[in-house]
């Protein structure tokens, strides 16, 4: 077999282009998977796509999962740091080798491809490919599937048949691809619904539930829409002092009942955000009607395990990493921080914000502004080549020092690794600190973490 080193293997998956001038038809997704011996018929799969949210429920799923003991795959998107974040076997993130192995894999069948004169996959196509092929060499046998952008054209709608269809919360993103209104974009998302096959989803905007009851009335699957007042019943929650900085975990519990199986169930959701109420609902609403062997006892016990980085991560006492990248994420990114502002009662708060320029960067800027009141901020441009500019950050601060005041103060870092420095330099143990603007941010912000405490 042909060797090659992990380094190797990355270097040249990142160098396979994101985009194609045509998108690869699931026909030909499916003739490309042939050459590969199917392997996505090898595994019952939960299909889950939605705008916001979509990775908390698949790592609520896994770990459940994974506490009954079934061999668990979850193929997510993006990486924070590490592109193998990208396959989980039961939780934990492919060994090297057999990354390398399902490259090596995938890349032969791609000269084949190409001596037939078809076109080259993407670069998301490859590692989806990839994933399938790490998933049957493990073993697995549910496979958690998280869509890359949409759903009725995306990659991972070649699955046939799933357990269950699970569509998060829906808001404006990708509007290029997907659309500008909610009904344009659930359109897509619900998609993924496949003939009698049953589909969970949140309820919470009538005009997107609206939209995947039609459809789901179409394909004659059954809907299980889960409500906002169904969730929040019997909420309480509890802040503890993190015995471990890095792990998102231990910060924060929300109590939740939620019916499973017949009876209601205590859950404890361990993270502090509301957000995530709802995503661990749909995410047992959808294991429920999956029929997979997980008692409640064993979903509860994985629910309280569950782990997600970049989710309002306590990464250090006080200062909290989010990967809210939208408007609707950085509301649910809000309603977390400000009820942390409200029960902890800070002497200082502040905030790092970076974003990709395809945002609409000013109208989160001024929630940010109105609702959590920073005393200070500090604006960065990210790595990432979709990264807003130092010239359009520095506009950006002074339509926030003309609208909201002189007394805030407003800085400009050129590069992440300096202004997480200067957050931490001036974070004091009464202060409340926030990363938040984009998950390219939150993956420079991880990586730098890990390189300190390497």
């Amino acid at each position: 077999m042909e060797y090659i080193t992990m380094q190797e293997a990355w270097d040249q998956i990142e160098a396979i282009p994101g985009y194609a001038r045509k998108k690869s038809s699931l026909l030909k997704v499916r003739e490309f998977l042939g050459l590969l011996g199917e392997p996505d018929r090898e595994f019952q799969v939960i299909h889950v796509a939605g705008t916001n949210g979509k990775g908390s429920v698949c790592a609520f799923l896994t770990s459940m999962i994974r506490e009954a003991k079934i061999p668990c795959g979850t193929f997510v998107s993006p990486h924070l740091v590490d592109i193998r974040e990208r396959f989980l076997i039961n939780g934990e993130i492919v060994p090297e080798p057999d990354f390398i192995r399902a490259f090596l894999e995938v890349q032969h069948a791609c000269r084949i491809w190409e001596k037939r004169g078809e076109p080259h996959p993407t670069y998301f196509e490859f590692l989806f490919y990839m994933g399938l092929c790490i998933f049957r060499n493990a073993g697995v046998r549910v496979l958690v599937l998280e869509t890359g952008m949409g759903g009725t054209y995306d990659v991972t709608n070649v699955v046939e048949n799933p357990l269950v269809s699970a569509i998060t919360s829906i808001s404006i993103d990708h509007t290029a691809f997907l659309g500008s209104t909610i009904q344009e974009i659930a359109a897509h998302k619900a998609g993924i619904i496949k003939p009698g096959r049953p589909v969970v989803y949140d309820g919470s905007s009538p005009e997107a539930a609206a939209v995947i009851a039609a459809k789901a009335k179409e394909m004659e699957s059954q809907e299980f829409p889960v409500m906002p007042d169904k969730v929040r019943c019997g909420i309480r929650t509890r802040l503890v002092k993190s015995p471990d900085p890095v792990d998102p975990g231990a910060a924060g519990f929300q109590n939740m009942s939620f019916s499973y199986r017949g009876g209601e169930t205590l859950f404890e959701i361990p993270f502090v955000a509301p957000y995530q109420l709802m995503n661990a609902a749909l995410a047992i609403r959808a294991l429920e009607v999956s029929g997979l062997p997980v008692t409640p006892v064993q979903a509860a016990e994985g629910v309280k395990k569950a782990k997600w980085p970049a989710r309002m991560e306590e990464i250090s006492s006080g200062v909290y990493l989010d990967g809210a990248h939208n408007e609707d994420g950085i509301r649910a990114f809000l309603d977390a921080a400000c009820r942390l502002k409200e029960l902890r009662k800070p002497d200082h708060v502040r905030i790092l914000f970076a974003v990709s320029a395809d945002k609409d960067h000013q109208r989160m800027l001024r929630e940010i502004a109105e609702r959590l009141k920073p005393d200070l901020w500090i604006l960065s441009k990210m790595e990432s080549h979709r990264t807003l500019s130092v010239e359009d950050l520095e506009v950006a601060a002074e339509k926030l020092r003309a609208e909201y005041g002189e007394e805030t103060e407003y800085r400009v870092s050129r590069d992440v690794k300096h202004a997480v420095k200067e957050l931490l330099g001036l974070h004091g143990e009464r202060d409340l600190s926030f990363i938040a603007g984009s998950l390219y941010l939150a993956g420079e912000v991880k990586e730098q973490i890990s390189k300190s405490t390497s």
